[in-house]
């Protein structure tokens, strides 16, 4: 039966089924043909699987976000960004990866993050001399920290699936991230040296004051997000609901540029959205249940421990299998079908479930930038002008630097761990 349930849900796939749709026609597939079983599990199974506490997290986040895009931040975070580092060589490079950075603790999302950030940055470095391809490249990776840096939306479907501390989730995501815009600022500068890029004329006190101060809403907002949930003042859900209020109160009051006449459109987005995960994680849900019924994890761990018995082989075979997993598919459905697989494995091998959920949720996020499919490629392309051609040729040594904190975090533990096991008491 497990050859027939893994071959169907191949099929589905293949003849281009929406991925919610195809794992919840797997499951009933595999009622109908097993026999003895009722076709009601499906819908009851489907149903437990959105009813969750922590699932609320996801809609409230989505809309803090898109209120705060609404709000039309990303003009003064750009603002910020390059009054801090535009007249370093590259500087409009490095303000471009502070930028992402500070937009995707606020939307959690690497499409939104590389569509508002770089819709400003890309034309500007453009415009500066910046080699465009590099440009677009950048960017495009840099918006990857947007699922990585706390509050993120995958972090949420892991640990809800995985049963694991959504918090020390969070936390796991802060090293990763701030690794992978590190070794971005790293490149960007090399590039801007070797290539004399212009430097910004440095401002005056009174303009980075103003410019600091504008900005000061957006950087407040992470902090009271996770600093709440470590303090033990909210739950990660009600963090998402703090998050919806301080972001209707900064981008209608502060910002003003939350007009009352747009909230219908920014709800229906942001409810769509949400629409979209909570399918995908509904219909997961009998997925998962036959992944158990099958013993699919622990045929697995059969297999892997005939290559190799450590822990740290299975994760470089684990590492290898989702990077193949992330080119077609987006990381949300990407995780609904292999975080049923890999927990119960990682808990037979010993590993850390919160170490284990960095490294998935990683790896699954650089799929976004991987040739030939990935979302964030698409979208840096139609703001960029940049084909998808070069854009490929171009992310490649971004990319490899992705690759390399990946097996860092995968190698060392503690980058992941550490600050969980400080900041979070059991």
């Amino acid at each position: 039966m497990l050859s027939v349930f893994l071959l169907s849900f191949i099929v589905l796939l293949a003849a281009g089924i929406p991925i919610a749709i195809a794992l919840g026609g797997t499951a009933l597939s595999y009622l109908l043909l097993k026999g003895g079983l009722s076709p009601t599990m499906l819908v009851q199974t489907t149903f437990a699987g959105m009813a969750s506490f922590p699932l609320l997290a996801i809609p409230l986040f989505m809309l803090a976000g898109a209120l705060m895009n609404e709000s039309g931040i990303t003009r003064d975070l750009v603002r910020f960004a390059r009054l801090l580092l535009g007249r370093v060589s590259g500087g409009l490079g490095l303000a471009t990866i502070l930028a992402c950075a500070i937009f995707a603790a606020i939307s959690g999302s690497a499409v939104a993050t590389a569509v508002a950030i770089g819709s400003v940055m890309i034309p500007a470095m453009r415009e500066a001399g910046y080699d465009q391809d590099v440009s677009a490249a950048v960017t495009a990776t840099a918006s990857c920290m947007g699922p990585v840096i706390p509050p993120s939306i995958p972090f949420i479907i892991y640990g809800v699936i995985a049963n694991v501390s959504i918090g020390a989730l969070f936390l796991a995501g802060v090293v990763p991230g701030l690794l992978l815009g590190t070794g971005l600022m790293a490149y960007i500068y090399f590039v801007a040296r070797r290539g004399n890029y212009p430097v910004e004329a440095p401002g005056g006190w009174r303009e980075v004051a103003v410019g600091t101060w504008r900005a000061m809403p957006a950087l407040i907002m992470p902090a009271i997000v996770l600093g709440g949930i470590l303090g033990g003042v909210f739950t990660p859900t009600e963090a998402a609901g703090i998050a919806v209020l301080y972001a209707f109160i900064a981008g209608g009051l502060v910002y003003r540029g939350i007009k009352l006449s747009r909230l219908p459109a920014v709800l229906l987005q942001a409810g769509l959205e949400t629409a979209m995960v909570m399918l995908l994680l509904g219909l997961s849900e009998p997925f998962a249940w036959v992944v158990a019924v099958e013993q699919l994890p622990q045929k697995l761990l059969e297999t892997l421990t005939t290559l190799g018995q450590s822990p740290l082989v299975v994760l470089i075979l684990v590492n290898i299998a989702l990077i193949l997993i992330g080119i077609p598919l987006e990381t949300a459905p990407a995780l609904t079908i292999v975080t049923p697989v890999l927990a119960p494995l990682a808990a037979q091998l010993g590993v850390d479930p919160v170490h284990l959920g960095a490294v998935v949720v990683f790896n699954l996020v650089l799929g976004l930038v991987t040739p030939p499919v990935g979302a964030v490629l698409f979208s840096v392309c139609g703001i960029s002008g940049v084909s998808l051609e070069r854009l490929s040729r171009a992310v490649w040594v971004p990319f490899i630097i992705g690759l390399a904190v990946l097996l860092l975090i995968t190698f060392f533990p503690p980058l992941t761990t550490l600050l969980p096991g400080l900041l979070i008491h059991p």
